[in-house]
């Protein structure tokens, strides 16, 4: 028999052979399989039933009647095709993802009952009010995105101890008064606050944060000297604190910051000189001092290696006008 006919008889059988074997054969098969099945839900119905109440009060409390998307909210199905729920592989709830879909109300604290919770993502709706204290309880919290709302108030002592938090984004807000003093959230790592009204200090504490790397806290009432602390962040790469109150001078030593890559602190009140150790940050890309009232000379050499640097508006600045 010629070879290109011994090849199609070879090809025929194993057709034959893969049809035979049905739906059930193969990884791809197994993987349909799993795609039809039902999404697992708690096996404790007391846990369940917990669940399920938190997530009908933070509904009920944000006009869930009235939201854009709802499907399968309040309904026995199982919370993770609920929409914007998301379950681990025991059906606990770890996920909300509700953005843009016309939330409305006051956050309601009882999302923290959700245990595994690790990601609350509810940017570009109408909550407004305070965040509850209770977001403390949220312990295994590592995304807090709720940008772009109505949210009022102060930032609660409580968030700025979450244990597993990551990354802060309350920016495009109302939010006022005075940052949480003590921070203790060994992983953050990306803090947007900016586009606010919040006054008071920069606190120390949040900068001596051992993973942060980036602090959007730009157009706000910030006031008061820049924390010494500054230049303990080694991991910081982004500060943008342009837009504030700021006053004082800049720490001499900012040079440390080997990691820095843009630093911001345009339209504000400081003094004194521009540091000489700032050719020491050799990640420096963007630097904006412009519209304060510093003096004195300009680094040589600082200008020249820059993408962006800005230090017009200081009428004491040597050789800039």
């Amino acid at each position: 028999m010629p070879k290109t006919s011994q090849f199609q008889l070879m090809l025929a059988v194993l057709l034959l052979a893969a049809l035979l074997a049905g739906p059930a054969a193969g990884p791809r098969a197994a993987e349909q399989a799993h795609q039809g099945a039902s999404l697992p839900e708690p096996a404790d119905p007391a846990l369940r039933d917990r669940e399920r109440a938190a997530l009908l009060a933070f509904y009920e409390a944000l006009g869930g009647p009235d939201w854009i998307q709802r499907d399968f909210w309040g309904s026995e199905t199982p919370v993770g095709k609920w929409h914007g729920v998301e379950t681990d592989a025991e059906g606990r709830v770890v996920r909300l993802t509700i953005y843009d879909n016309n939330l409305e109300g006051e956050l309601s604290p009882a999302i923290c009952r959700l245990e595994r919770l690790h990601t609350l993502h509810l940017s570009f709706n109408k909550i407004s009010g305070r965040l509850p204290e209770d977001l403390g309880q949220c312990r295994a919290l590592k995304n807090l995105w709720l940008k772009g709302n109505e949210l009022t108030g102060r930032i609660p002592d409580s968030v700025a101890v979450l244990p597993e938090l990551e990354y802060l984004d309350v920016h495009a807000n109302e939010l006022s008064g005075s940052l949480p003093k003590d921070w203790n959230t060994p992983k953050l790592k990306i803090f947007r606050g900016e586009d606010n009204e919040i006054s008071g200090q920069l606190p120390a504490s949040l900068l001596r944060q051992p993973d942060l790397e980036q602090v959007f806290l730009h157009d706000n009432r910030l006031r008061g000297p820049l924390p010494e602390t500054l230049t303990e962040a080694s991991a910081l790469h982004s500060l943008l604190l342009g837009e504030n109150k700021l006053s004082g001078s800049i720490p001499n030593d900012i040079g440390k910051l080997k990691a820095l890559t843009d630093l911001r602190l345009n339209d504000n009140r400081l003094t004194g000189p521009i540091p000489e150790s700032l050719n020491d940050a050799t990640a420096l890309q963007v630097l904006r001092l412009d519209d304060n009232k510093l003096s004195g000379p300009v680094p040589n050499g600082l200008a020249d290696r820059l993408t962006v640097f800005d230090v017009s508006g200081n009428p004491g600045l040597e050789g800039t006008q």
